[in-house]
Parts: C-alpha cells; structure tokens; sequence
C-alpha cells in the first residue's frame, strides 16, 4: 500500500507540474501588418489562415513570443461564407520582439516601426487566360522570391491582388461595377446605375480563396512574414469583386481591443434582380496614418474614386479625406508623409492628349481649402497603371514626387519602352517618365528626411534609379 501510495503522489505531482497538452491547429500560412488602433497610434497585427469554416471545433494557434511568452489568437469576424473554406485568426504583438506561430515554422523577426527599408509593390495578380488552374501567380511569385533576398523592414501593396477571380465580366454581357473604370458606368460611374456584383446572391462567379491562394498567397509565400505588409486597396477589391476576400484578409479594422472596428461589405443583392444602385452595397474605408518613427504613411481607400469624371457623390468624401490629411499635417509638421492609394492622383494616361487620371480625386483635392498636399508630403505612392509610371514637379506648384508601381505580375497594359515626356497634369507641367516593365520599387530612407531606391526586374537586377534628392533639383524623381 505505501508503495502504491508514493506512486499515485509521483503521479499527482508530475501531473500538477506539467503543463496541459496544447491542440495545435493547421496552419497554412501567416504574414504580419500595421494598422490604427482607435486612438490614433501604429499597431502590429500577426493575422494566420487556418483550414475550415469558423466552427466551435476549430482552434486558433498559439503566437509564441521569444522570450517564451504564449497568446491565443483570436478567431476575425465577417467570415466570407462557403466560397472561403478558411478562417483568419489574429493577434496583436509590440515591436521590437521575434514571434514564432505555434506549431509550425513560421517565424517573424522583430518588427521595426522605424523602418529603413522598404518594397512597394503593385497590381500583382495573374489574369486567368494567363495563369491556368491554380499556380502561383507569375511574374509575381519571381519578383518576391527577388524581394525575399534583400533586407526589408516594410512592404507596402498599392493594390489589385486578385485578377483571376475579378475578370469583370460576371456573365456574358454582365460586368461587375467598377466605379467607372475603363469608362464604363454612365455618368455617375455606375454608383447610380444598375449595379451588378460578383458577390450578389446567386452570382456565377463570386469571390473565392481559392483565387486569393494562387494570386496572392502562394505567389508571395517567400516574403510573407519577412516584414510587415501596408495593403492598399485596388478596385479589383471592390465588393463588386473581391472585396469580400480583402476585408477579411487585409482590413484595417479588428475585433481586438486596442484595432478601428472591422469593416466587411454590405449585402451585395440578387443576381436576377440586381440593385438600382449601388450606394447601399459599397464600402469604403476611412483614410489612415500609420506613425513611424521618422516617417508617416497616409493609407488611402481611392477603389470608388472614378478615373475620367467627378459627377458623383463621392467626390464629397474624397474632399473630407483630403482636409483630414491637411489638418493632420498642420499638428504634426515636423515629420514628412507618404502617401499610399491605389488609383493615381496624377496619372498621366495618354501624353499626347494630356489625358490625365485620377479626375475624382484631384477635383476633391482642389475642393479643399488648401487647394493641394501639405507641404510635409515628400513622396505619392500608387498602382492601377499596368506600367511604372514617375512624374516630378517645379518646386513652386508644391506638388510631391509621384511613382506608380504597377508593374509586379499582372499583364502590362502596352509594350512601352523607357520614355521621357512632359506634360500639363492636372493644369501643370510635370516632367516625367514611364516603362512597361516588370518589376517592384525598393526605397530606402536617408540620414535625413529624403529617401533613394531602385526598381528591380525578374532577374534581381535594377534597371531604374530613384532619389528624391532628382526633384528636389527640378530633375526626374526615377531615372
């Protein structure tokens, strides 16, 4: 009996020492971004995909920090429905700090919020006639294997992401509202006309994570927890197209304490009946500032804003996002600011005809009582141009730098070699240049306020030069 009883004691204190199984979850893959929180500061996200719709059987991984400190990740709301067979679970983690997913190998660096290095890519995807069945997307997937062999401390994505399930045509005759895009929408680009939706009930061809898999996911595997990503969003992310995918991947917004509320997109309609408008059934997300340590970035949700004509109500809101960035500017002038959107300010579209694009936007812009950017802004990021694209300024129109990428996989709009030109963009002559070449911008931030960079090919090799010290000397920003 007294042996018996050591026994069962041995037994109750291994018991009581030894901490409880943990029930790993499978994990298919993880990437890290900023986001607000709600009272204005730069939070980290680590966001994981798991398998299988959210069910009470499914458990979140644990997020292990370096110093051994363990947090379940939190289950996101908005799940997308049955054409998403996974779920997002999500954490907040402080920078400085290394954090490995539980059960799994992957692993994040400590994240900087005073980044030195940084990639910018743009219209990323494959379009289904040139992508077949489910592969990674290409030239995307070779440009990141390129990225993933250079130090980077933040990723910044101007937008469109997921171009074989958003071809545009739902059916034959019927296109998905694009906000004007391409011309089409009538008057007030499509926001008050019939508005058709992949993701109406009913729809043929809704959102799926299949496309999101092979677009994004698996094309950018090599890099997605290298750094932490800055996604924009491209009018391919309308809830017209695949919106319901991007909020649920890449929204700003949070269920957890500190994040902005998660957003999600409205109900979408029937298909055999669709809206007579489309005011009820778009999102668009506030403007944010992400605070780093020497630099601001102004993320900007330009995905409603019409390309070629402002006669619509949304140029309302654009205005209001302009005179918040203003005002923002004025309290905090000693740090510069990047701007961040999908469609262009100034995209210059056609030379020859001074045919310029974002049209909603610079009117917006023009409609404020300032009447341009804060000075503090040194450099406007962008894509929806299938080229690179680089415009400079006089220094007397107070007008920062502008470089498009959208150049990192989709189809490029045209054969283009590298051209010069000039032009009158939005009523001033801009100096600048294009190139339809693959690739992505790397940009690094100087010992003072300026920054230099390259673009890359899918050969790892730089073919343009990039210094905002050009157009501080009236030259070309990317060279």
């Amino acid at each position: 009996m007294r042996v018996v009883s050591i026994l069962c004691g041995l037994l109750v204190l291994a018991s009581c020492s030894s901490p409880k199984p943990i029930k790993k979850a499978e994990v298919i893959t993880a990437y890290s971004m900023l986001a607000p929180s709600k009272s204005g500061e730069t939070l980290i996200y680590v966001r994981a995909i798991i398998p299988g719709v959210h069910s009470k059987d499914q458990v979140c991984p644990l997020l292990e920090s370096e110093s051994g400190e363990r947090s379940q990740m939190k289950i996101r709301a908005f799940h997308p429905g049955k054409n998403f067979p996974i779920t997002v679970c999500e954490s907040a983690v402080q920078a400085g700090i290394a954090y490995q997913v539980g059960g799994t190998e992957l692993q994040f660096d400590a994240i900087t919020l005073n980044p030195k290095r940084i990639q910018v890519y743009g219209d990323s995807g494959c379009k289904s006639h040139v992508c077949d069945g489910n592969g990674p997307a290409e030239p995307f997937k070779t440009l990141i294997s390129q990225g993933a062999k250079r130090d980077v401390d933040l990723i910044l994505h101007m937008g469109d992401y997921n171009y074989r399930g958003t071809s545009g045509s739902i059916s034959k005759g019927v296109y998905a509202y694009d906000a004007g895009d391409g011309g089409y929408g009538g008057k007030t680009c499509g926001l008050e006309e019939t508005y058709y939706s992949q993701n109406a009930q009913g729809s043929p061809k809704p959102d799926t994570w299949r496309a999101w898999r092979a677009d994004f996911f698996s094309a950018a595997d090599a890099i997605l927890t290298k750094a932490p990503w800055v996604f924009a969003r491209g009018n391919h992310e309308l809830c017209s197209r695949a919106g319901l995918g991007w909020f649920y991947f890449f929204g700003p917004g949070s269920g957890l304490e500190q994040g902005v509320a998660q957003r999600t997109c409205p109900a979408q309609g029937n298909f055999s009946q669709p809206l007579n408008s489309a005011v009820s059934a778009i999102a668009m997300i506030d403007p944010y500032m992400l605070k780093l340590e020497r630099l601001n970035i102004w993320v900007q949700d330009s995905a409603n804003a019409c390309d070629d004509r402002f006669s619509n109500g949304l140029t309302a809101q654009y205005q209001s996002q302009y005179e918040s960035l203003q005002k923002f500017a004025s309290k905090y002038p000693d740090k510069p600011i990047w701007t961040v959107t999908h469609r262009p300010l100034w995209g210059v579209n056609n030379v020859a005809t001074d045919n310029t694009l974002n049209i909603m936007l610079q009117r917006a812009l023009a409609d404020t009582p300032l009447g341009y950017l804060p000075e503090q802004v040194a450099l406007a990021l962008s894509g929806h141009m299938h080229i690179y694209q680089s415009l400079s300024f006089d220094k007397q129109y107070k007008r920062p730098p502008q470089i498009v990428v959208g150049n990192s996989g989709v189809s490029l709009s045209e054969e283009l070699p590298y051209t010069s030109f000039e032009a009158v963009v939005d009523g001033l002559e801009a100096n600048g240049n294009e190139q339809a070449k693959f690739g992505f911008l790397e940009l690094e931030l100087d010992r003072y306020s300026g920054w230099y960079g390259r673009f890359f090919d899918e050969q790892g090799e730089a073919f343009l030069r990039c210094d905002s010290q050009f157009a501080v000397r009236d030259e070309q920003v990317c060279q």
